[in-house]
């Protein structure tokens, strides 16, 4: 005779935590944009460009060296690897956490990408090198390790993400894994850049909404690593979360930063040789 064993339901993240992933990943789209470009600002200054940022990005009034266009790249890059050493440690499961993931991977995909496209387009990288004298094949080099370097940030993500499950029940199997990766991860990825698209309005040139919709595609390589990780320390005790309404303030509070205290340009510096203000 052979006797049924009934497999207690693992323990899900409720949908709260899903949407305040949303929201992180929102913030995470524009802060990692933000360091960027005032990254690209501060080059300017550096280079005598005459920088100007506003709410969609830097612009430059004065000619001058392109090594200026550096700044941004470099900014992401060190962005992303200051983040990562200051990540909190596992037991920490909260939004501020969550939020801070979200920026440094794409502090990250911005520095590796503007560096992987050189090849292909125009990108700031690209625009700094040329001003440089550099060995031929070089943007080559530098471009496939970028491109390598991106493809193990985004499955590093992994592990990273399976450790805000709510309890270990709930990431026990590959198919679980893949399945709390695809609604903490991919999800949000796919949908905070269409959410950002407000703080970067309006955009007369179009570029910033041109490129907004594929940067959650490296979530995609998160979500193919997610079934093989195996090392996760989640939670003993399932954990209650509801949405974090102080994540939904400062979201707001940064919307109104671009929309009313980036519009209109700031100049880096904004003040003179006198130190008179410019604004």
């Amino acid at each position: 005779m052979t006797t049924a064993v009934r497999t207690r339901a693992p323990i899900r993240t409720e949908w709260p935590f899903y949407v305040d992933s949303v929201i992180a990943g929102t913030l995470g789209v524009v802060l990692a944009r933000l360091i960027e470009q005032f990254g690209l600002a501060i080059g300017g200054w550096v280079f005598d460009r005459d920088p100007i940022l506003d709410h969609v990005g830097t612009r430059f009034q004065a000619a001058g060296s392109d090594l200026a266009y550096a700044g941004g790249t470099l900014a992401a890059l060190a962005a992303g690897i200051f983040f990562l050493l200051i990540y909190p440690g596992s037991k920490d499961r909260s939004t501020g956490r969550l939020t801070l993931l979200w920026v440094t991977l794409h502090s990250f995909r911005i520095g590796l990408t503007d560096l992987a496209f050189m090849p292909f387009a125009e990108t700031s990288a690209r625009r700094a090198l040329t001003e440089m004298s550099v060995p031929a094949g070089l943007d080559i080099v530098l471009a496939a390790t970028a491109a390598v370097g991106l493809i193990l940030v985004a499955l590093a993500a992994a592990p990273a993400f399976l450790a805000f499950s709510r309890h270990p029940s709930e990431v026990a199997t590959s198919r679980d894994r893949l399945r709390f990766v695809a609604l903490l991860a991919v999800l949000p990825g796919l949908v905070s850049p269409l959410l950002a698209v407000p703080f970067f309005l309006p955009d007369p040139t179009g570029h910033v909404l041109k490129v907004l919709p594929f940067v959650g595609l490296f979530t995609v390589i998160t979500l193919a690593g997610s079934p093989g990780t195996k090392h996760i320390i989640p939670p003993t005790e399932p954990v209650d979360r509801r949405i974090s309404w102080g994540l939904v303030a400062t979201a707001l509070l940064v919307l109104a930063v671009f929309q009313f205290g980036l519009r209109s340009g700031i100049p880096i510096p904004p003040w003179d040789e006198n130190l008179n203000l410019r604004l």
